[in-house]
């Protein structure tokens, strides 16, 4: 895929592109660029991946050429798209399938304080309250924190509690680019739609009957290009600014990027955050972040960027 002149992106077929990579000695020769400090010549090549071949490796290389390999200075390396390919087989994303039962972990929920269990089946990882809704139902595991896609290669030599902590940081580094409009598996533009339930209420379970969330709206983040997308609070998307960072700070919450919201300090915070919708069209929100009896409150559009600030001190928060 190259991009015209115009800025739109010319795609090579999806099935020629995929049919390339079926056969072992193009992969052979992926593998072999990977594992090289440089690029490597033809000889090179064809002596580290077919020493014995018999006029097919031309053949194959040329394939690789179209897309995954380009020639530089008379030796060959990995263009971009061959070293995903590359990746994902290390991941382990192609070639295995690991699994974790049920197990409890050193992390309370913020929401109720109690224990949560973690999981890792179809190379999904889920974090899980054992007690409480959490923030979303529906198709979510019940009580889920975290329930995604997670790569093989994130189990290697980590005890559960470590991959709660790998975990949070690879779902929260993935969500920061795509509040600036950038998708972090293609960096293609990314597009916003908002989300209010109309009939938003929370029964004891903690979440609306209506929308099976724990909040009235939500932001879709979605890519344009490869359509991958995440769902996240309209608080959220305050985290990154300054003054937020700031204010958390004051109150000894140290918020580094990326921001583990889900099993930090900010946990235990998030469960008094309020979120109202001050405008519809376009939508308008405002933001109120509560700690020791002084607020921070922020105004928010729908393209979730921050208008307006306004911190109240203990004194002013009855006002």
């Amino acid at each position: 895929m190259q991009p015209s002149d115009e800025g739109e992106s010319a795609y090579v077929d999806a099935a020629d592109a995929f049919s390339v990579l079926g056969n072992e000695t193009r992969m052979a020769v992926l593998g072999a660029l990977w594992e090289a400090d440089e690029p490597m010549t033809y000889a090179e090549l064809r002596r580290e991946v077919a020493p014995d071949d018999r006029g097919n490796f031309h053949y194959h290389l040329g394939k690789l050429a179209d897309h995954f390999v380009r020639k530089v200075d008379g030796a060959y390396e990995l263009r971009f798209a061959g070293v995903q390919v590359v990746r994902t087989v290390v991941t382990g994303t192609l070639t295995s399938d690991p699994s974790i039962p049920p197990v409890e972990v050193d992390t309370e929920c913020g929401y109720c304080g109690r224990p949560m269990e973690l999981c890792y089946e179809d190379e999904r990882i889920t974090l899980r309250c054992t007690d409480c809704a959490e923030l979303v139902g529906g198709e979510m595991p019940p009580g889920a924190f975290i329930h995604c896609g997670f790569p093989p290669a994130g189990l290697d030599g980590r005890s559960p509690d470590e991959l709660v902590e790998a975990a949070e940081t690879f779902i929260e580094t993935n969500a920061a680019p795509m509040l600036n409009g950038v998708c972090p598996e293609c960096a293609g533009r990314t597009a916003t739609t908002i989300s209010v339930c109309d009939d938003h209420a929370v029964d004891e379970s903690g979440l609306c009957s209506a929308c099976e969330t724990r909040y009235e709206s939500w932001a879709v983040l979605r890519c344009r290009q490869c359509q991958y997308e995440r769902k996240a609070s309209i608080w959220y998307a305050t985290l990154h600014h300054p003054a937020v960072v700031s204010f958390l700070y004051d109150h000894g919450h140290e918020a580094m990027s990326p921001f583990r919201s889900f099993t930090s300090d900010l946990a235990r915070i998030k469960r008094d955050i309020g979120v109202e919708v001050v405008e519809t069209d376009p939508y308008l929100f405002r933001v109120m972040l509560p700690i020791d009896g002084e607020r921070l409150s922020v105004t928010v559009t729908e393209e979730l960027a921050v208008e307006a600030i306004e911190r109240h001190t203990a004194e002013t928060c009855d006002d």
